[in-house]
């Protein structure tokens, strides 16, 4: 069964899917499930169902992707039972299970499969669902833990800021700088509390070491949703100054040539960067997660205007609504102007009748398993808003350091999620 699943997975790596871009993945998915004669559905917003003949349950997964290094280029290899990309994301989630779900229209099993477009930038098809999810039950599998139930789930919110900065050309003889930063990255509600360094942090640390330096330019972070990986700054320093501060995730080198003018609140600007606090904000004991917190995402400084993309997360939407607010307060009063997009709401956990079953299959598998929370957006939160009726669920294979290159997805685990997928819609179909 596993060989059949990572067949399809591995095809569908080939196919570029990267956020915005999903059109040939879609139309693929579409060809697919008509092969096998389920009723196919496309909505404007390029969600796809797939009807089943008397279906008791939709099975649900997002078919885009966040495209780190060399992704949508994905060349995947297998160590020690871990199937990871090499020199980029790997697109496991939510591809894994998209290929799961594949794998089940291919043994015309009798359920409903919905793909959603662009989870990755804001919830973008669960948000705009033009189509009918005609069951009772809803299983996503966007999870990232073997073994857990997820009833409940972050809401969340993205915050883009911006400022005026003027520049200016020095007097005094000096010389340019490259500086970069490069650090791990990862997935900004998941990996929060991992205390993985913000690249962004860590350049505009060494700016704010040297007190001298000043800036020609910064750019830095990759995508709303991903701990920053890579951030790197144009630098000038008067003659006789050399930077200090290095460590390990920085590096310098000098430029013989001029590299153009330096920003006149530059340093400024990379004191207050430094000085946010990117990270948890607040722990829920209860969960045995963050409550709430905010990902430094991006930072740029060019064309004359400082851009700052920050994405908050939290458990409740009041929390998410306090967090919001404060952010924007905080740097409108250093002069920048805030405006929000994306938001969606926390999912408050609860049992069912489904997750019970659900449960009790996992455990047949897993003798440990038990429900959990996730401190990330799942598109749940949307679907238990927008249907209040519907019973709904996540499980997933184990992924690990999703939105990195260092994503990897545990093969074993994918078949173990498999075997509950099969049994609750057995299950459901005797209902």
């Amino acid at each position: 069964m596993i060989e059949k699943i990572e067949k399809i997975f591995i095809e569908i790596t080939k196919i570029p899917h990267c956020s915005e871009k999903t059109s040939q993945l879609k139309e693929y998915i579409k060809k697919f499930a008509k092969k096998y004669g389920y009723l196919v559905r496309e909505d404007s917003i390029g969600n796809v169902i797939s009807y089943g003949s008397n279906s008791k349950i939709t099975l649900q997964s997002h078919y885009d992707m966040v495209c780190i290094g060399r992704a949508p280029k994905i060349e995947t290899m297998v160590k020690n039972g871990w199937m990871y990309a090499k020199e980029s994301s790997l697109g496991a989630d939510n591809g894994m299970g998209v290929a799961m779900m594949l794998y089940l229209i291919q043994n015309r099993i009798p359920a409903d499969f919905l793909f959603t477009n662009d989870e990755e930038i804001g919830l973008v098809g669960a948000k705009n669902l033009q189509l009918e999810i005609k069951t009772p039950y809803l299983l996503n599998l966007d999870s990232e833990e073997a073994g857990k139930v997820y009833i409940g789930c972050a809401g969340g919110e993205d915050i883009h800021l911006q400022k005026r900065a003027d520049s200016f050309y020095p007097v005094a003889e000096g010389t340019y700088y490259k500086v970069f930063a490069d650090t791990p990255g990862g997935h900004s509600g998941v990996n929060i509390a991992d205390n993985i360094p913000n690249a962004i942090t860590e350049l505009c640390s060494l700016i704010v070491k040297n007190r001298t330096m000043e800036v020609a330019r910064i750019e830095g972070g990759e995508r709303i949703n991903a701990i920053p990986s890579h951030a790197e700054a144009t630098a000038w320093m008067p003659k006789g100054e050399e930077p200090i501060g290095m460590g390990e995730y920085l590096h310098i080198k000098r430029v013989d040539r001029v590299q153009g003018p330096l920003f006149k609140e530059g340093r400024e600007f990379a004191k207050a960067v430094f000085g946010f606090a990117h990270g948890v904000r607040a722990w829920n004991t209860k969960l045995g997660l963050p409550q709430s917190s905010i990902n430094l995402a991006k930072f740029s400084l060019s064309d004359n205007v400082a851009r700052l993309d920050l994405s908050a997360r939290a458990m409740s939407d009041k929390d998410l609504c306090r967090l919001v607010e404060q952010s924007i307060a905080g740097w409108e009063a250093l002069g920048f102007s805030g405006e929000t997009e994306g938001k969606y709401p926390a999912w408050k956990p609860e049992t069912t009748f489904f997750s019970e079953k659900i449960i009790e299959l996992y455990k047949k598998r897993y003798p440990d398993a038990s429900y959990s929370a996730i401190h990330a957006g799942l598109e749940c939160a949307l679907f238990a808003k927008r249907f209040p009726s519907l019973q709904i669920v996540s499980i997933g294979p184990t992924i690990l350091d999703p939105h990195s290159t260092r994503e990897r997805v545990d093969l074993h685990s994918v078949e173990d999620v498999m075997f509950v997928v099969k049994r609750i819609v057995s299950d459901l179909s005797g209902v």
